[in-house]
């Protein structure tokens, strides 16, 4: 039976359609399980402006101006986040997210989040803020273990990439809608409430919509629920079975390699000298990205400006602006095309430069008898600010979580990973 070209090309049209619309649906949900990625944006820099806002220094009984007490409550604030992010880094990835699977993992970090949101939101005194902060955290610390997993392995290979950078985007968005936020309730009586307390609304969303989120096929595989796996990856795929089928042996090639491997046990991790070394790597990456001091500029860039004389809306929005952008520009054209270690390196050196020159700016300016910089000083360092974010978005703070999980061996990463991730909380807790 002869076959018409206008046949053909109906067939191709509608398989054309069959995956646009797969990936539309699979994409949808990766981008749903990616606003997670919104919390640690939010959570991380909604205390930036919160700290200067007059109706929050006035509950917590702080004078006008920052003194050393001010200073420690400030440091102790922020530190409370991300020391409850760091334990849960290292313990939800093996302990909650392999064994009871994503989606438990995403509704449980969620609900976490808008606890603490809540508590923030009420505290009546700096303790009860910090509490507030610490659970705030590991919901946090959860999402960030689970959320990059999920989006992941329900990701067409196609826009995989893609997927994972609206995670990271999500970030960098969020700290940009903290920052308009606490500009438009700076002044109120109870902005900072507000502010603090949009966690729980946030929180409350995301959990509704992951009810109706599946588990991933990978985690479905591996508990040996192998039609449920099925079922899912061809709804993820847009009804086609075959296509699923196959992607679904790759899985269970995968799940078998990974099972006869196995996983290395702690001491194996600092005992044998490959995983040591690929650990330490990993672990030096995550270090270094926070000694750029960018938790710092995040946390306390309010207060830097407040300091510099210089206010309103377009000096807040700006640095994180470029941060944003740098981050889209990075993940989305240049990372695939320069190299992961090309753009750490002139990341870095970037953010060197403009930090000393904006350091050395600072001190030149400073009028001792006044405590005063100059405001054409001041505008000079805002700049250098502005471009060490761009050059933080464009490489480090998406390039050293992509790069630990290129890099480490299949036995040892899951906890190389969880390890990594501790190391970027941890020193944040110092370093902040």
């Amino acid at each position: 039976m002869e076959v018409s070209p206008t046949h053909i090309k109906c067939e191709e049209k509608r398989s054309n359609t069959a995956t646009i619309c797969g990936n539309a649906y699979a994409a949808c949900i990766a981008a749903f399980v990616a606003s997670t990625g919104f919390f640690h944006g939010y959570d991380n820099a909604v205390v930036n402006d919160v700290f200067t806002m007059p109706s929050f220094r006035e509950m917590m009984g702080w004078p006008e101006e920052d003194n050393a007490k001010v200073a420690f409550w400030e440091g102790f604030t922020v530190n409370g986040f991300n020391l409850g992010a760091a334990v849960a880094a290292v313990l939800a990835g093996h302990f909650l997210v392999d064994r009871h699977g994503r989606r438990p993992a995403l509704k449980l970090g969620t609900l976490l989040f808008a606890c603490g949101g809540g508590l923030q939101a009420s505290a009546m005194n700096q303790l009860m803020l910090i509490l507030g902060r610490l659970i705030a955290g590991v919901g946090v610390g959860i999402t960030s273990a689970a959320g990059p997993a999920f989006i992941s392995e329900v990701s067409p290979s196609q826009i995989r990439g893609m997927l994972v950078g609206v995670y990271q985007n999500n970030v960098c968005l969020a700290i940009v809608f903290a920052a308009l936020l606490n500009y438009f309730v700076h002044d109120l009586a109870f902005g900072w409430r507000i502010s603090l307390g949009l966690q729980v609304a946030l929180g409350c969303l995301v959990f509704v919509g992951l009810i109706f989120v599946c588990e991933t096929p990978r985690f479905l595989e591996s508990k040996q629920r192998s039609e449920e796996a099925l079922e899912v990856l061809t709804r993820l795929r847009a009804g086609n079975r075959d296509a699923a089928k196959q992607e679904l042996t790759e899985v269970q090639d995968e799940l078998a390699e990974e099972q006869q491997t196995g996983e290395a046990a702690w001491s194996e991790i600092f005992t044998t000298p490959f995983f040591r070394n690929v650990v330490l790597i990993g672990c030096l990456v995550q270090f270094f990205q926070i000694t750029t001091g960018i938790n710092a500029v995040v946390s306390f860039s309010g207060t830097l400006f407040k300091a510099l004389g210089i206010s309103g809306i377009g000096p807040s929005l700006v640095p994180f602006i470029a941060f944003t952008v740098g981050n889209g520009v990075g993940s989305f054209f240049l990372v695939d095309r320069v190299g992961r270690r090309v753009l750490l390196l002139l990341g870095m050196i970037t953010m060197c430069i403009t930090m000393l020159v904006g350091g050395a700016i600072a001190l030149l300016a400073h009028d001792p008898a006044t405590g005063e910089i100059q405001s054409a000083a001041g505008v000079v360092i805002v700049a250098m600010i502005v471009t060490y974010m761009f050059a933080f978005g464009i490489s480090w703070g998406f390039g050293a979580w992509l790069y630990i999980s290129e890099i480490m061996p299949l036995r040892v990463r899951g906890k190389a990973v969880g390890l990594c991730t501790a190391v970027n909380w941890g020193p944040a807790n110092v370093l902040s």
